[in-house]
């Protein structure tokens, strides 16, 4: 912590912007310095409260584990994001230097040479291990994103470690992961259900995306396509959170109503989350779209707490903001927590986007891992 700067105005307040600590430890250490210094000096004024927020800015971090999560982060970085940071985390050097990340780490130099995994989660678990300490160094964030492809390797094995890391950092962990397509084998998805447990065990929220949804919806588009709109809906999703929790809209939603959805509250650590644009003219349709993202098909009669985030430019109609509201209020139980925010974004013309984070329904991929037996293929 830097030293206290006396200026004409009175005491500023340390830097406590290098505390590594969560939200409420670095809020209480900046009100004890308040209470505490026998100085005069106004605790309300606006460079005060300039610097309070300096401090208290939520520190996010998106984190890629293995060749999917990697590529994910490397689209996220295409498409620019404000206000976190990114990183890549692989153990094959050939595709880390050519994924697109602001910050990189090459896990497992002495297991796997930089040669990666060879599609063996025990070698990717093996690689997070050696170089436990240096990830816990590098994961400090109030809350991380982590994304990973499961049934290979190094996804599969080393992201339940990034993510027990990250915990022991005191992060609210948010996983999307993709489920492999029945035809890969049952050898396959049999160590992504294992991954998929241990990820449960040090997640907040886990959004499991099965590949053979991807049949349903888009069956003859070309593979490539396919993986990229995949990958759209993860970024824009992520994008929306990270701009949710540091932008403050007409109608608020804070990091605290965000927290209430994604924080682990059982066994099962699932959610839903549901992103759309319309222009007006099939709004309803929309709103049913991003309540029941079907890529997830998420059971919403099981929703406990939901947030609905409303952007449009300035001409949006408090008509259309209750429209939005009132529908997925019917798709959900009458005894929801439901509360909505509006945001004003003149580049989106004529559009609304309508976002919604939803707590309560549990994934079967998550409760059939989380369920199956204690007894898994690696360690």
């Amino acid at each position: 912590m830097k030293d206290v700067e006396f200026n004409s105005l009175g005491l500023k307040i340390p830097d406590f912007t290098q505390l590594d600590t969560s939200i409420k430890s670095r809020f209480k250490s900046i009100s004890n310095f308040s209470q505490n210094t026998s100085l005069t000096q106004n605790y309300d004024s606006d460079e005060y409260l300039s610097e309070l927020l300096n401090a208290l800015k939520i520190r996010s971090l998106v984190v890629g584990v293995g060749g999917a999560g990697n590529n994910i982060i490397s689209r996220l970085q295409e498409m620019g994001l404000k206000f976190t940071e990114t990183l890549n985390i692989n153990t094959d050097a050939h595709d880390l230097f050519y994924s697109n990340a602001k910050h990189k780490i090459l896990i497992g130099k002495d297991k796997c040479s930089g040669l990666g995994s060879g599609n063996d989660p025990i070698v990717g678990q093996t690689a997070a291990e050696e170089d436990s300490r240096r990830l816990r160094e590098l994961l400090k964030a109030d809350i991380l994103f982590l994304t990973c492809g499961l049934g290979g390797g190094t996804g599969t094995g080393a992201a339940p470690i990034i993510a027990r890391e990250a915990k022991k950092n005191n992060s609210l962990v948010v996983t999307f992961c993709s489920i492999p397509f029945r035809s890969e084998g049952q050898q396959r998805r049999m160590r992504a259900k294992t991954g998929l447990k241990k990820l449960a065990e040090y997640s907040d929220t886990i959004i499991p995306i099965p590949n053979d949804n991807l049949l349903q919806l888009v069956p003859n588009y070309p593979i490539l396509k396919c993986f990229k709109i995949m990958d759209e809906v993860l970024v824009r999703s992520i994008r929306e959170v990270v701009n949710l929790i540091n932008n403050c809209g007409l109608i608020n939603i804070d990091f605290a109503d965000v927290r209430k959805i994604f924080e682990k509250t059982g066994e099962y650590p699932s959610g839903l989350i549901g992103i759309t644009e319309t222009l007006g003219n099939d709004l309803i349709k929309k709103c049913k779209l991003a309540i029941h993202n079907p890529l997830l098909n998420p059971n919403t009669k099981e929703v406990d707490r939901c947030l609905v985030s409303v952007t449009s430019d300035h001409k949006l109609s408090l008509s259309n903001v209750d429209k939005i509201v009132s529908t997925i209020s019917n798709e959900v139980p009458e005894d929801a927590k439901i509360k909505f925010g509006a945001n004003m974004d003149p580049n989106l013309s004529t559009k609304t986007k309508i976002f919604v984070l939803g707590r309560g329904p549990i994934s079967p991929f998550v409760r059939t891992a989380v369920d199956s037996e204690s007894s898994i293929p690696f360690e």
